[in-house]
């Protein structure tokens, strides 16, 4: 295979069983000149598995400051081809990879996509929830205000949502999400391509009682239903002010603006009009 020079391949490779290889994606680790990789140690699993020879190896991740990203487009520019690769899944999603590929693009560097595997499109697939319409949230803010704020904003879309979280903090995201969303159907999937891949089912409440009474490990994805429009039950006085604030901020009428709040709230409506005076 011919390969084009001054070209990024942005290469998937396996989110656990090494075999989830194309023979496309071998073809290109072969010949590339470097690989730019999140995790060294994953990539030189995978090439020791199909005997690809030594590469000249490019640590890339989340701490990698700009001047590692200036020496890769320099590279680059010089007429190298390179492989990018996340630690597992298709490179960019939530990955650092999404820099060098603007920087690419910017520069003019052409970029072209090895697809693969992804664990939330598995996830999605394998929860058995609607597909026609989704959102991909990867991880929600870890503390605080902010991971507060994304969860109410998460409470009233329509879309599938696919979340990721480590297995130490599954259990706690599942018992914050239930006041907000309630007893919605959704699906935690483990281990996804490897020998103890599971797809723990239900609602969110029956799925938290579930994990309680066990420890679960390796990688895990939360997928969970859309909104139907349920009235959400729990909330305080300064998260109403805030989505109000929010939605004038935004150009809308305070009369439109009611109206809005009181199809998410179950509120009274005097209530609701009295909070909304105090702004």
């Amino acid at each position: 295979m011919k390969q084009k020079k001054t070209t990024l391949y942005i290469c998937a490779t396996p989110i656990g069983n090494l075999g989830d290889v194309s023979f496309r994606l071998i073809s290109i680790l072969k010949e590339v000149d470097l690989i730019l990789a999140e995790d060294t140690r994953t990539i030189r699993k995978l090439l020791s598995r199909y005997e690809i020879k030594k590469k000249n190896i490019l640590s890339y991740h989340q701490h990698s400051d700009t001047g590692k990203v200036s020496h890769i487009i320099s590279l680059l520019r010089k007429g190298k081809t390179a492989a990018l690769v996340s630690e597992s899944g298709m490179p960019a999603i939530q990955d650092p990879g999404y820099r060098i590929i603007g920087e690419c693009i910017k520069e003019n560097i052409l970029i072209t996509v090895i697809p693969g595997p992804s664990a939330a499109l598995n996830a999605l697939v394998l929860s058995g929830l609607p597909t026609d319409s989704f959102l991909f949230v990867g991880f929600l803010p870890k503390t605080g205000e902010k991971r507060k704020e994304k969860i109410v904003e998460l409470s009233d879309l329509p879309y599938t949502l696919i979340i990721y979280e480590s297995p130490n903090r599954i259990e706690r995201l599942i018992g914050e999400l239930i006041p907000r969303l309630g007893k919605r159907r959704a699906a935690l999937i483990r281990e996804m391509t490897k020998i103890y891949e599971e797809a723990i089912r239900g609602d969110l409440d029956q799925i938290l009682k579930k994990i309680k009474s066990r420890k679960i490990k390796g990688e895990v994805v939360l997928i969970i239903e859309g909104s139907k429009g349920e009235l959400i039950s729990e909330y305080t006085a300064e998260e109403i002010e805030k989505q109000f604030i929010k939605l004038i901020s935004q150009g809308i009428s305070k009369k439109n603006a009611l109206k809005i709040m009181k199809s998410r709230y179950d509120i009274d409506r005097q209530k609701l009009y009295n909070i909304s005076t105090k702004i």
